[in-house]
């Protein structure tokens, strides 16, 4: 399951009233008052993702037979608004599938149950988790634990071998050991006009591209397309221990965005919002006219299904002068404050973190080192280089996860946030500073509001 598609609907469209009613309703249970032997499950994605949940469930069916496990789907966990709506309701699943980018949202407000002290009764060690990951499910309020990863998605770089060989380039190193220069000179050579010329012949026609060297999801008004390269470049959208500073008037900001715009506008080598419109840039890559982009696992997938003969491999993104930086998306199994079953619901928990951990909604598995074998790399058909680009970033003092102390990206990034200064940037209205000059004042605001 694609995280861009689902990771940024806003919390924040939720009426007074019903916030008001969720409030008051945090603390009861949304399965019934009393305990019983049947667990609601709270799911979402596509229909492989949900598949993959229940098949790992069945470990856990077999262990467990005098419990019966109940999948509900919808885009609670996805979106934080669809759980407040159903906990209004009475109507809350015992467990649910949380998002880095929520997960202190829900915990401030009360919906999450605390998970410390079972994991240290059943020795469930955080030790044994992927770091960076881990601590995703570690609140922002009090470091307790109040989830446990399903698994996790970074920010990589996918390239087309054919196109790289066509131009006479040698391949990404798949360690990242390259630079933003790197990448903007390739994705130069890498665009070509119907007539086969590249971006730097004087001949080229930016009006008749056939092909694009490069694409960010920078046209989504949030932080997994760009985040990675401002923190790259020394910038950021929220910076400090809580993302409590405003980063976007930072010069590396700037640098980084400035960057993106003129790859778009300047070079005419990235796909830019217009053409996104038309037909998503990671579709074009899928479809062979994209020689790179930036992306997470889940383009694997859509690979396999939409062209398996599309001939690419992939490598961890380049550096900028603050280092290496990429972005880790992490989805988590958590219990619901409210639930009667909250026993069951642990055991389910503990049971789809470790012991069940593997190929749930086409995630990297976070515990142990399941990642290394089959579940992951170890499976058929994936890149050459899947390690040096997915699992060693992880460790980069740049990885960071999407996560969300406050419970404010939704509006940082929003209308009353960066929307309107990166409107600006992606359709080329204002040079990058420009357009974020002022912007601190916003978020700042927003940031006093939230605190």
């Amino acid at each position: 399951m694609t995280v861009f598609s689902r990771r940024w609907l806003a919390s924040g469209l939720v009426a007074a009233a019903t916030l008001l009613a969720v409030t008051a309703c945090t603390n009861t249970s949304g399965s019934g008052s009393e305990p019983s032997n049947t667990l609601r499950i709270a799911v979402w994605g596509v229909n492989e993702d949900i598949a993959s949940i229940k098949a790992a469930a069945g470990g856990f069916e077999g262990q467990h037979p005098d419990i019966t496990l109940e999948f509900v789907t919808g885009d609670c966990g996805a979106d934080y608004s669809v759980c407040k709506t159903l906990i209004a309701g009475n109507n809350m699943a015992d467990v649910l599938v949380t998002g880095s980018w929520n997960f202190n949202e829900m915990v401030n407000d009360g919906v999450l149950a605390d998970l410390t002290d079972r994991m240290a009764a059943d020795g469930v060690r955080a030790e044994d988790f992927t770091p960076v990951v881990v601590e995703s499910d570690r609140a922002a309020k009090d470091g307790r634990f109040y989830g446990l990863p399903m698994g996790y998605n970074v920010q990589s770089l996918f390239y087309n071998k054919q196109m790289f060989a066509d131009a006479g380039l040698a391949e990404p190193p798949a360690d990242g050991n390259y630079t933003y220069d790197d990448l903007r000179t390739w994705a130069r050579k890498l665009t070509l006009d119907a007539n086969g010329n590249n971006a730097d012949s004087p001949q080229f026609d930016p009006e008749n591209i056939a092909q694009w060297g490069y694409y960010n999801r920078i046209a989504i008004p949030s932080e997994p397309g760009y985040a990675p390269v401002l923190w790259a470049h020394g910038g950021g959208v929220l910076g400090g221990d809580r993302r409590d500073r405003c980063q976007l008037e930072e010069p590396g900001s700037a640098q980084a965005l400035q960057l993106l715009q003129d790859m778009m506008w300047k070079d005419h080598s990235a796909v830019t919002p217009q053409m996104e419109q038309e037909t998503p840039g990671y579709l074009r890559w899928i479809e062979g006219s994209v020689a790179m982009q930036q992306g997470s696992h889940e383009q694997v997938t859509i690979a396999a299904e939409q062209n398996p003969e599309l001939p690419y491999d992939m490598a961890a993104l380049p550096k900028g002068p603050a280092g290496n930086a990429t972005l880790i998306q992490v989805h988590s199994w958590a219990v619901y404050s409210g639930s009667p079953n909250q026993d069951n619901a642990w055991e389910f928990v503990k049971y789809m973190a470790t012991e069940g951990a593997g190929n749930q909604m086409g995630l990297i598995p976070a515990y142990r080192d399941v990642a290394q074998g089959p579940s992951f790399l170890q499976a058929p058909d994936e890149p050459a280089h899947l390690a040096q680009a997915q699992l060693e970033p992880t460790s980069w003092p740049l990885a960071r996860t999407n996560v969300d102390p406050q419970g404010v990206m939704a509006t940082v990034t929003g209308q009353d946030g960066i929307e309107p200064a990166l409107t600006d940037i992606i359709t080329n209205k204002k040079p990058a500073a420009e357009a974020l000059a002022g912007v601190c004042g916003r978020i700042d605001a927003i940031l006093a509001a939230a605190s």
